[in-house]
């Protein structure tokens, strides 16, 4: 697939209203095939420049921000229609750049996120733009008048957006679709790993009529654009999806300007399969393999058993996991596809080396498989003997699983919260016993026995997992900031 065969039209920058021309091209490559998906002109941060101005001024003179809730409503939903006359491309593009599997791509990272974006607008027509504050009546009284006190929500002001390239119009319709509903305008830069479903959003921009300046999407080969967009003392907000250590150089960059900063970062998400849910272990394996190949920071990729039944659980797993398909990801037999780059998979293989030279058994996979012609990496399956292992802390981002075994419930739980991270994590057993373990867990969301996924409910990581919240109510606030206002009769 070529630029010109993807129906994506506009595969360029988009910045105050038009597509920019062009600049040096990056080469997006398949990771499945290592062939050139399309090659699309870069911007220079004289463009991030110009496009941080145009969200500067069209939040400060523009309507964008004044206009009632209802319209800007109005035209985000023509915005996301927009998005989904392209479903079909768009979809196909997702699994060119990203190597996720057709239905995946199509079921999940597209009709998803859009289904997702449309709840959005939902969910910010439900809440308040202005709230009575509960005060006291006795404190209301002042000097015999009666005082109000309200809460307004009002939006932040220019949002730098700066998502991940695993599930790419996802991130960013989550960044975009509550900073606009709320008023806010967005520069946004894609991954360079992933660029091209992105970048259909300021061609979908302009079809929905959105004013000049509110919306700028434009990609770089480097980070110069990125770190224009996370230091610029124009920009209010900066939301950020990807790894930690980056997540870090974001804070610090903006910590001078005190912007606000919304990040998801890494995580090392545990499921605890309770006594009761052993023999569902397997299958949480093989399913972390086959999303994404791994590559999601909110994936169980530390597994805790119980000890006594640790071995078995490891047979059980290492035939299932053996048994999956790793190939082409437009093969409907495939199973597992590729990892981004090569860079994904020398971090597979060096985190598996690494476990092992800490008393780590592996127990299926472990190796890089280039003679498939792509980025591809085995599905793993690990034995640790302890959480000290490197493999037990560090993010691998991978088809690579490590299993530990734990005494009782209160091993499980200390097993679990040993990590630096905080994002996510899953309880599986009898759901009084397993909801009862999950309150136990340091993370901001834990699932038992699968859960719920979706726009009406948030997701965020405590400690090197990120600040602030994504999607529902919360995600929506992200976006606002408070101001009370209180007033006594004349």
């Amino acid at each position: 697939m070529t630029a010109s065969t993807t129906g994506l039209e506009g595969l360029r920058s988009y910045v105050d209203g038009d597509h920019l021309g062009g600049g040096d091209p990056l080469r997006v490559t398949d990771p499945a095939t290592l062939s050139t998906v399309a090659e699309v002109p870069t911007a220079g941060v004289a463009d991030f420049e110009r496009a941080v101005l145009a969200a500067r001024r069209a939040f400060d003179r523009g309507d964008w921000p004044g206009i009632p809730a209802a319209e800007r409503a109005a035209v985000v939903l023509r915005f996301v229609a927009a998005l989904e006359a392209r479903r079909e491309h768009l979809g196909e593009t997702v699994v060119a750049e990203t190597g996720a599997l057709v239905a995946s791509a199509r079921g999940v990272q597209v009709d998803g996120a859009l289904g997702q974006a449309r709840d959005a607008v939902r969910i910010h027509a439900s809440l308040p733009e202005e709230e009575h504050n509960p005060v006291p009546l006795d404190a209301l009284v002042t000097g015999g008048r009666v005082a109000t006190s309200v809460l307004t929500w009002e939006p932040l002001g220019v949002v730098s957006a700066i998502p991940a390239y695993n599930v790419p119009l996802f991130l960013a319709l989550w960044k975009v679709v509550p900073a606009l509903l709320a008023g806010n305008t967005v520069v946004l830069r894609p991954s360079p790993l992933a660029p091209l479903t992105v970048l259909a959003l300021g061609a979908a921009a302009k079809e929905a009529g959105l004013p000049p300046g509110v919306l700028n999407v434009l990609v770089e080969q480097g980070d110069a654009g990125a770190r224009l967009m996370t230091t610029d003392p124009r920009v209010d907000a900066v939301s950020f999806t990807g790894s930690t250590s980056v997540g870090s150089a974001i804070m610090a960059q903006a910590a001078p300007t005190l912007k606000r900063v919304l990040l998801e970062l890494g995580g090392k998400s545990a499921g605890i399969y309770l006594p009761g849910a052993v023999d569902r272990a397997a299958d949480g394996i093989a399913t972390v393999m086959r999303a994404m190949a791994g590559q999601g920071c909110v994936l169980q990729t530390r597994v805790l058993v119980p000890q006594a039944r640790k071995d078995e659980v490891l047979a059980q797993a290492a035939e299932r996991v053996a048994a999956l398909r790793l190939g082409d990801p437009r093969d409907p037999e495939t199973d597992v596809g590729p990892v981004i780059s090569a860079a994904q998979v020398t971090r597979c293989a060096d985190h598996v080396a690494a476990a092992r030279r800490h008393g780590g058994r592996v127990v299926t996979g472990g190796r890089p498989r280039p003679e498939l012609g792509g980025h591809f990496f085995e599905p793993t399956v690990v034995d640790l003997p302890d959480t000290a292992n490197p493999l037990a802390q560090e993010e691998t981002f991978g088809p690579v699983v490590s299993v530990l075994g734990y005494r009782d419930v209160d091993h499980a739980v200390e097993l679990a919260n040993d990590t630096v991270y905080g994002l996510s994590g899953g309880v599986f057993g009898p759901t009084e016993e397993a909801l009862a373990v999950a309150r136990r867990i340091r993370a901001g969301t834990v699932l038992v026995n699968g859960g719920y996924f979706g726009a009406f409910a948030s997701s965020g990581g405590w400690r090197r997992s990120g600040e602030w919240r994504e999607r529902g109510r919360e995600g929506i606030r992200a976006y606002q900031q408070a101001k009370h206002l209180t007033a006594v009769s004349h």
